[in-house]
């Protein structure tokens, strides 16, 4: 563990507003929190289940309808179909419910910083060329593209492949399924190779910071700072001296009759 590292661990076990759970600790005990955070999580699942119940439902009755090549198609395979398209509903639904209750119990100098992050991170992009947007955005979001690709690449395939009347159902189906994997690996391959250029970029606006320095941008939106100890924060990395600064100034909060 880095020296960083280590004087951040120090930080945050002293700092009111740091979360040492999956959430900010605004309950009773952590598992109360935890508790929270996961039943979140499983009603962003729930939603989810239900929107994907509402597209498979419907898709499956016009199919069943006005497609005698699904009608035709094998109870596996209809069920294959369906979970291809709540697995990802239901997933990403959890998760983004899970994010949301974790950013909403952020109050104080963590609420400060996640805006600050996100002024870092706007004034970022806006400094970006569309060629940069574009691979950002791809980079962010590859696991979902190459999802939505294999999906997509499947169900053109078929389209394709059963308009030969020379084959059964069972055949159309595992070609179709052998061009979306044979799809899907080049596009796991070009994900790769994005991942790799984005890992060591030539320009200005994507270069890493060296060390995390959060922790020291919480302390410094501390009011009860003098400008001596906001001196010293710049350039220390002794945890030691870092926790003397805080715990100084939670003394003089106090004394102030601030909570």
């Amino acid at each position: 563990m880095d020296e960083e590292t280590t004087s951040r661990d120090s930080f945050a076990a002293t700092s009111p507003d740091t979360p040492s759970s999956p959430c900010n600790p605004t309950s009773s005990s952590i598992e109360d929190d935890r508790k929270l955070y996961y039943n979140e999580a499983l009603k962003g699942g729930f939603r989810g289940a239900l929107l994907a119940a509402a597209i498979t439902g419907t898709s499956y009755f016009v199919f069943a309808k006005r497609s005698p090549t699904f009608r035709s198609l094998p109870l596996p395979a209809k069920a294959f179909a369906g979970v291809v398209i709540s697995v990802p509903c239901i997933f990403i639904s959890a998760e983004r419910s899970a994010l949301a209750y974790e950013r909403a119990q952020w109050s104080g100098v963590g609420q400060k910083e996640i805006e600050r992050n996100l002024e870092r991170q706007s004034e970022k992009w806006g400094k970006m060329t569309q060629m940069e947007k574009a691979k950002n955005w791809a980079s962010v979001h590859k696991y979902s593209l190459i999802s939505a690709a294999w999906v997509g690449s499947l169900g053109l395939a078929f389209g394709i492949v059963a308009r030969n009347p020379y084959q059964s159902t069972a055949q159309k189906i595992v070609q179709a399924r052998m061009w979306a994997q044979g799809l899907t690996v080049g596009l796991l391959v070009g994900g790769a190779l994005l991942a790799g250029a984005n890992s060591n970029p030539p320009d200005e606006f994507s270069k890493v910071r060296e060390g995390d320095h959060s922790w020291r941008d919480i302390l410094e939106l501390d009011e009860h700072l003098t400008k001596e100890e906001r001196a010293q924060l710049h350039g220390n990395a002794d945890p030691k001296k870092l926790k003397e600064i805080h715990e100084a100034a939670l003394k003089r909060k106090a004394a102030a009759g601030k909570p």
